[in-house]
């Protein structure tokens, strides 16, 4: 599960003295990148995370030792092999912040911000591979949403993400984030291709899947074709077999396998 505003808010809330505590600098092989921060209180509770492990918990202890009756400022370095025996065998500069009433306002604004550019992932179909996939995504730094245009079916679903009846679901597209990801797996082939043919219309997708097999692509190719859309090479469709060529159907496993085929392709278009 990812954090959210309303867990930064009550940690804010329930803990009066709290550091500030973010990678600056990191060399080699370390947990987490430059930029990754955690806020640590004083009784030792944690929100966010620079890496785990001995790292972190040395970090936890050195905060919890600061004379917390003044406003400390101070960096760490951390050779994570010879000073600690971590594994990564890099090294770390780490800032510890005691934060005020401004700064904890600062970072809660910043925060929310950063949670508005999370990417968006729209999942169309609500059957057992478009659940499996919202629930296995909850646990991702993702915005899903879970839509399906059968109102008695998804509203009875009980799933922790966003969820939408739409009677027209290729609306949700064109009202979609820019670069978002769309999967699509619905209980209709006409409907897929439509999503489709909006998704290829927009030509900004991070990321475009659809349930079916090599007989349904070519299909699609031909019937886009016909709406003036010659390429499809973004469609992953069979989807999520361009890593692993699995012939295991159970929806869990292929959620597995759709989920790393897009972690694959988001990371590789940021690079």
């Amino acid at each position: 599960m990812i954090l959210t505003i309303e867990e930064l808010q009550k940690f804010l809330k329930d803990n009066k003295d709290i550091a500030y505590c973010k990678i600056l600098k990191n060399l080699g092989s370390s947990p987490r990148e430059k930029g990754a921060w955690m806020l640590i209180s004083k009784q030792g509770k944690i929100f966010g995370t620079i890496g785990g492990g001995q790292l972190e918990y040395n970090l936890i202890q050195s905060v919890m030792r600061q004379n917390w009756k003044v406003d400390f400022s101070l960096e760490i370095e951390t050779t994570l092999g010879p000073d600690i025996a971590q594994c990564c065998g890099g090294k770390v500069i780490i800032s510890i912040l005691k934060m005020n009433y401004m700064f904890s306002k600062h970072l809660f604004e910043k925060f929310k911000k950063d949670i508005s550019k999370l990417t968006q992932v729209l999942i169309f179909g609500a059957g057992n591979v478009g659940t499996s996939l919202a629930l296995q995504m909850y646990n991702l730094p993702f915005k899903i949403k879970l839509i399906d245009n059968r109102e008695n079916f998804i509203s009875k679903l009980n799933l922790p993400i966003e969820k939408k009846f739409s009677l027209i679901p290729e609306q949700e597209v064109r009202a979609a984030n820019a670069c978002s990801c769309y999967i699509i797996t619905t209980h209709d082939h006409g409907l897929d291709f439509l999503l489709c043919y909006e998704i290829l219309k927009r030509n900004d997708a991070s990321y475009i899947g659809m349930i079916g097999s090599k007989t349904k692509r070519g299909t699609l190719k031909n019937w886009l074709r016909k709406k003036g859309i010659n390429d499809i090479s973004n469609v992953n469709i069979p989807i999520g077999k361009s890593l692993v060529d699995t012939y295991d159907k159970r929806p869990e496993i292929i959620s597995a396998h759709i989920i790393s085929e897009m972690l694959s392709i988001i990371e590789k278009k940021a690079t």
